[in-house]
């Protein structure tokens, strides 16, 4: 019983989700990670789907590797319901270092480094301004466009979107935008796992 009561706990802590995001925000493939850490990318795999627990000397590594530390792979307070960001004081973000783009910034919702799991920004897109997302993963998206005009591309389906319009798909399709329009556009888009 001892060790679901260690299973449970750990699974509350969200670990494997935990160090899969970081990676993914790392812009490094399993097989890289699990280079450097000393194991099998199988290990990587198993790790990330809450398959295996890592030991603490483990976990240690793999918060090295993916250069973070403790205190931010697992946020400050992990049991806290929630956290206020003021207007004008939340973080924005101008590049993403593993997909294509240009012209967009991100507007973060969920602070950096918080541990959770669900991602929600405000993209700012500047006339001509677009984005490319080849990668795909596990998960779901949804946006709302807030205000000006984008031309938002799922797989090879292209949409034209306007202040007021929303939009769902999930994360195992290639999606893209740019803003069509005269002015800039605001998006908000919220997905899991947390990926920029």
């Amino acid at each position: 019983m001892a060790g679901d009561s260690s299973k449970q706990k750990s699974n509350d802590l969200q670990i494997g989700a935990r160090v899969k995001h970081a990676r993914i925000l790392a812009g490094i493939r399993m097989r890289e990670l699990a280079e450097k850490v000393g194991c099998t990318e199988s290990s990587i795999s198993k790790i990330e789907s809450g398959r295996v627990i890592p030991s603490v000397p483990m976990l240690q590594r793999l918060v090295e590797a993916l250069d973070r530390d403790l205190a931010s792979f697992f946020g400050a307070d992990i049991s806290s319901p929630g956290i206020i960001q003021r207007a004008g004081q939340r973080t924005v973000t101008t590049t993403d270092p593993i997909r294509g783009g240009n012209g967009v910034s991100y507007e973060r919702l969920v602070p950096f480094g918080a541990g959770n799991l669900l991602e929600g920004n405000i993209h700012v897109v500047e006339p001509g301004g677009s984005k490319e997302d080849m990668i795909t993963h596990q998960g779901e998206t949804l946006g709302f466009v807030i205000e000006g005009q984008i031309e938002l591309t799922i797989d090879a389906t292209t949409y034209s979107l306007s202040a007021g319009d929303s939009f769902f798909f999930k994360n195992h399709l290639t999606n893209s935008y740019r803003n069509t329009g005269t002015i800039p556009a605001r998006v908000i888009w919220v997905n899991t796992p947390q990926v920029h």
